[in-house]
């Protein structure tokens, strides 16, 4: 019986190991004059932007310091995996000209965290 604790608390150990999280977010969102829509995500994971808009936006990720990460500039459409640095990280989507955008959005991220043993 202690045989089967010491193994199960090892196996539980060695399996914390690599803790994984997952998260998305899909939703059709309207985008008004000079408005701008910011999703936070925590480093190092990877961040899956489907954006797709009726009219250019502009699109950035930045760290809390201001740091650009990825700057996609005005776009209709982006389709892309950025690996995200460790720390926190903004993806604004921002709407310069007098006119409603109509966003159809997916965001999905997966964190890794992984510890070493010694």
């Amino acid at each position: 019986m202690r045989r089967l604790a010491v193994f199960l608390v090892v196996l539980l150990v060695l399996s914390a190991g690599c803790v994984e999280t997952k998260f998305a977010y899909s939703k059709a969102k309207f985008l008004g004059s000079g408005e701008t829509l910011e999703y936070v995500f925590a480093g190092p994971s990877n961040l899956t932007v489907k954006i797709d808009s009726d009219i250019p936006v502009d699109v950035k990720i930045v760290s809390n310091d201001g740091e650009v990460l990825k700057d996609f500039g005005e776009t209709h459409h982006i389709d892309t995996v950025i690996e995200l640095p460790k720390g926190k990280w903004k993806l604004t989507i921002h709407k310069p000209n007098d006119k409603k955008a109509v966003l159809s959005m997916t965001l999905r991220v997966i964190s890794r965290l992984s510890f070493v043993f010694f």
